[in-house]
């Protein structure tokens, strides 16, 4: 899937994090165990995960969901987390309820990826102009 364009009817905006230091500074997801303070797990299996998190250095809250595509080829399985910031109840029921590829519409949102076969993950943010 393509990421929607901006002006998108279909995107979902929520509040743009700027005082967190993620805005800037995307690539610190990576140690999202040391960045986060888990507040709430909503779903926790082994192929997807998913949890309202605290930033521990500005107390931004963050949507997150970890999904890993389980392709039966080599191990080298194709593995998303996404981090919508949230600041309502209602966003936070909202991406609940939501599928995978509903989350998708959030902007901006913070996407980490690892496509299977790429060698190397990428960070950014979709929907940061």
């Amino acid at each position: 899937m393509t990421d929607p364009e901006p002006d998108d009817p279909l995107i979902k905006n929520v509040r743009a994090p700027t005082q967190c230091v993620l805005w800037e500074k995307p690539g610190l997801v990576v140690s999202a165990k040391d960045h986060f303070e888990v507040v709430e797990n909503f779903v926790d299996t082994s192929h997807l995960v998913r949890s309202l998190l605290k930033c521990r250095e500005c107390g931004q809250l963050y949507f997150s969901e970890y999904c890993e595509m389980v392709d039966w080829d080599d191990g080298d399985d194709a593995q998303y987390s996404t981090y919508v910031p949230v600041s309502t109840e209602q966003e936070i029921a909202a991406l609940k309820q939501g599928s995978t590829m509903e989350i998708l519409f959030y902007a901006p949102r913070l996407q980490w990826d690892y496509p299977a076969g790429a060698g190397a993950a990428t960070v950014r943010w979709i929907g940061k102009e």
